[in-house]
């Protein structure tokens, strides 16, 4: 054997020692295999089972004619399985003004009949959809259009055939920049602030830091409150640049009260920088620090209407959306920006983040006090 074999045999044996040695560190770390192997399993069941494309239960309300005209249009809407009714039989305008106030997805609009000349209608049908997700509606009313015509073809053979005029709201050219962007302020800050709680009081311990500073005549509520403000400034910051960024890029608009929205940004960044250093008090090292985030962004993420529609998915996915606070401020950042919402809007989207807050307060002070302890 030549000496270039024998060292490079050496190399390969210290290798696999030093491989085996991992492997048998990694097993007796239960905390960090047990995450490994749920985050894929998490994902799964999300993916397979609380993502749709293909979203159900669009509101709808429905305005103007009676009679024959509207149980037609019932049973259009019915073959199509994608709608609730919200109302129906409604005062002429009713329909439109639901969507503009966020009460309704969809607004149909229809015609009364000229009987004067017959069954002719005095002008056609109206659909008003709010574009500012577009993916949770558009389906739908692809749907809705193919029964439409199915209908049409059906019962007007011969003679002129009424059109459908549809009216996007808040976004008509469908633009995708539009649609991500305000929500993307919030998965920036979400990402950031879980990392930087879950690293925070990990990293400290590792380097011995900690212990040290809680020696000094700091108190230990001073000293975590100290740490973890200036980040939720850097939270508010991203949300500015964000915004900023995509007004210059992409003519985002600005259409309401922006100083309201950006208020509740240090709640919205409070509220997972808390979490995070919740993480990292129960974790024994950095890397289960940042599965403990990874476990929690990814399904806010999928369940939040960031990324998919929040009507395709199922019941129960959606309890679970309502808790997380990405869900309210995606909803509150299209609001403010493309509808034009106040800080009424604000409000009451952020008072589920404020308990949450509160909920995740009361988890990282337990969790410390046993670290502590």
């Amino acid at each position: 054997m030549s000496l270039r074999s024998y060292l490079c045999g050496h190399h390969v044996k210290r290798m696999l020692a030093v491989a085996r040695v991992e492997i048998l560190i990694l097993i007796h770390d239960r905390p960090t295999i047990s995450l490994i192997l749920l985050v894929p399993a998490i994902q799964i069941v999300l993916f397979g089972y609380a993502v749709n494309l293909n979203p159900k239960n669009i509101s709808i309300a429905i305005a103007g004619d009676s009679g024959d005209l509207m149980r037609q249009v019932h049973r259009t809407i019915e073959e199509t399985g994608y709608f609730t009714i919200l109302g129906d039989g409604l005062k002429r305008g009713e329909a439109e003004r639901m969507v503009s106030e966020g009460k309704a997805l969809v607004g149909l609009e229809l015609p009364s009949r000229d009987h004067s000349d017959g069954d002719v209608f005095s002008e056609d049908p109206k659909v008003v959809a709010d574009a500012s997700d577009p993916a949770a509606v558009r389906p739908a009313l692809s749907a809705l259009e193919n029964a439409y015509w199915q209908h049409v073809a059906q019962s007007y053979a011969i003679g002129p055939v009424p059109a459908v005029n549809v009216e996007w709201l808040y976004n008509p050219e469908g633009r995708t920049a539009w649609t991500i962007v305000p929500g993307l302020a919030g998965v920036v800050i979400m990402i950031s602030m879980l990392m930087l709680g879950a690293l925070t009081l990990v990293r400290e311990r590792e380097r011995g830091s900690w212990e040290t500073l809680l020696a000094t005549p700091v108190e230990a509520i001073d000293a975590l409150v100290g740490k973890l403000s200036p980040y939720v400034i850097i939270g508010t910051v991203q949300a500015v640049v964000v915004i900023f960024v995509a007004k210059l890029l992409f003519a985002l608009p600005v259409r309401g009260d922006l100083i309201a929205l950006l208020a509740a940004m240090p709640l919205y960044s409070a509220a997972h920088l808390i979490l995070g250093f919740a993480f990292s008090a129960l974790a024994e090292n950095q890397l289960q620090a940042v599965e403990g985030a990874v476990f929690f962004y990814l399904p806010s993420m999928l369940l939040s209407g960031f990324m998919f529609p929040f009507q395709g998915m199922p019941v129960w996915a959606r309890i679970i959306g309502e808790a997380l606070p990405l869900t309210h401020i995606v909803r509150a950042t299209r609001d403010v920006l493309l509808k034009g919402d106040g800080i009424s809007l604000v409000l009451s989207e952020m008072l589920p983040v404020a308990l949450f807050t509160m909920l995740a307060a009361a988890l990282a002070v337990a969790v410390y006090r046993r670290r502590i302890d």
